[in-house]
C-alpha cells in the first residue's frame, strides 16, 4: 500500500455551512476554508441561499461586510451588485454593467435544516442525505460544534474502522461489512451487528433492538458521513447521524447532526437519537484529539479500512485557481 499520500488541506466536496435558521432572509455570513473563504446569503425576496466567492473582483473587498439588495449582495466598497449567478448587476453611476464582470459562484442546497456548499464550480455528485427520513421527511436536530486537533481525514476515517468498532465501541458482527461504490465519490457500507458493551446507552440500544442492529455507513466525498440505524429485525426504530466536517487552521471541525424519520412522538424521539448517538460519538472524542493520524496503517487487520483509505486518496483535491474574473487596466475595466 502506497505510504506517500499527503492529506489535502480541503477537497471538492460538499461541506455544511451553517442551519437554515441562522441564514434567515436578508442575512449574508462569511464563511471559510482553509486558504478560502466564502460570502453566504439569503435573497431578501426569493428566499434563496447563494454562495459567491469572498472577494470582490473589483477591488477584493469581503463581501461578507456587505448588504443584501433584494436578491442581489451589494459589495461595502462602491456599491457594485452582484446576483446570485455571478453577474455584476449594477455599478453605480454607470448605465449599465458589462455582461463580461462576473463573481465566482458555488453551489448551495439545502437539507434536513441545514445549508451546504459545494467547493467548486459544478456539484460532482448529490448534496449530503439519508433515506431513513422516507417520503415523509425527517426530524432533525443539530448538535455543538466540536474542534479536533486531528485531520480530517482521521474522522472521515473512523466510520470505517471496524477493529475500532469492535475495540471501543463494544459492538460485534453478525454479518460482514459489505462496501458499495456508489459512484468515484460516495462509498457506502452496510453491516448487522449486536451489542457488546455495557454503558447505559449500549443497555439501552441492546433492549431497543433485541441485539440485531442493522447499519449503513455512507461517506460523501470525504467531508460528511452518514450513519443510519435500524433496530430490531423487522426494523421499526430508525435514526440516523450525519457528521459534517470542516477543515480549520488547527485541526478539524464536526457538526453532528440526529434524524428520525416524522412520526408519532419525532420530537422525543429525535433527542433519544441524539442521546444514544453521542454516547457513541463521546468515546471518540476523548482520545482523537491531537492525533497524529497516518493515513496508510490499515495493516492486514482491517482489509474495509484499507479499502476506505484508498478510496479517500481518489477523492479530488480543491486547487487554488489565481485567475481573476476581471483585468483591471489604466484604460478601465476589460
Amino acid at each position: 500500500m502506497a505510504t506517500d499520500w499527503r492529506i489535502p488541506d480541503r477537497l471538492q466536496s460538499w461541506y455544511r455551512v451553517c442551519g437554515s435558521r441562522e441564514l434567515p432572509a436578508g442575512k449574508v455570513l462569511r464563511w471559510d476554508l482553509p486558504g478560502r473563504s466564502f460570502a453566504v446569503y439569503r435573497g431578501r425576496d426569493d428566499g434563496q441561499v447563494h454562495a459567491l466567492a469572498a472577494h470582490c473582483s473589483h477591488m477584493g473587498t469581503h463581501l461578507a461586510h456587505g448588504s443584501v439588495v433584494g436578491n442581489d449582495l451589494r459589495c461595502p466598497l462602491h456599491h457594485w451588485e452582484w446576483g446570485g449567478d455571478g453577474a455584476c448587476r449594477r455599478i453605480p453611476g454607470a448605465e449599465g454593467a458589462p455582461r463580461s464582470l462576473r463573481q465566482r459562484v458555488y453551489p448551495v442546497a439545502e437539507r434536513h435544516g441545514s445549508v451546504f456548499l459545494f467547493n467548486g464550480p459544478v456539484p460532482r455528485y448529490p448534496a449530503p442525505d439519508w433515506s431513513t427520513a422516507g417520503e415523509g421527511g425527517s426530524r432533525t436536530l443539530a448538535g455543538a460544534p466540536v474542534r479536533l486537533r486531528c485531520p480530517w481525514a482521521a474522522i472521515a476515517a473512523n466510520g470505517f474502522d471496524i477493529q475500532h468498532l469492535q475495540t471501543v465501541h463494544g459492538r460485534a458482527l453478525r454479518t460482514e461489512p459489505a462496501l458499495e461504490r456508489l459512484d468515484s465519490h460516495r462509498l457506502r457500507m452496510r453491516y448487522v451487528s449486536q451489542v457488546t458493551g455495557r454503558t447505559l446507552e449500549d443497555r439501552t440500544i441492546q433492549w431497543l433492538s433485541g441485539d440485531h442492529i442493522e447499519i449503513t455507513v455512507t461517506c460523501f466525498g470525504g467531508t460528511v458521513i452518514t450513519v443510519e440505524s435500524s433496530l430490531g429485525e423487522r426494523g421499526k426504530a430508525r435514526s440516523a447521524l450525519m457528521l459534517c466536517l470542516r477543515p480549520v487552521e488547527d485541526g478539524v471541525e464536526i457538526v453532528p447532526i440526529f434524524g428520525v424519520r416524522h412520526g408519532w412522538l419525532d420530537a422525543a424521539r429525535v433527542h433519544l437519537a441524539r442521546w444514544l448517538y453521542s454516547g457513541f460519538i463521546r468515546k471518540d472524542v476523548a482520545f482523537m484529539d491531537d492525533m497524529r493520524f497516518h493515513p496508510s496503517a490499515g495493516g492486514p487487520f482491517d482489509t474495509v479500512l484499507n479499502d476506505f483509505l484508498a478510496y479517500l486518496r481518489q477523492l479530488p483535491e480543491d486547487v487554488d485557481d489565481v485567475s481573476s474574473s476581471l483585468i483591471l487596466r489604466a484604460g478601465g475595466v476589460e
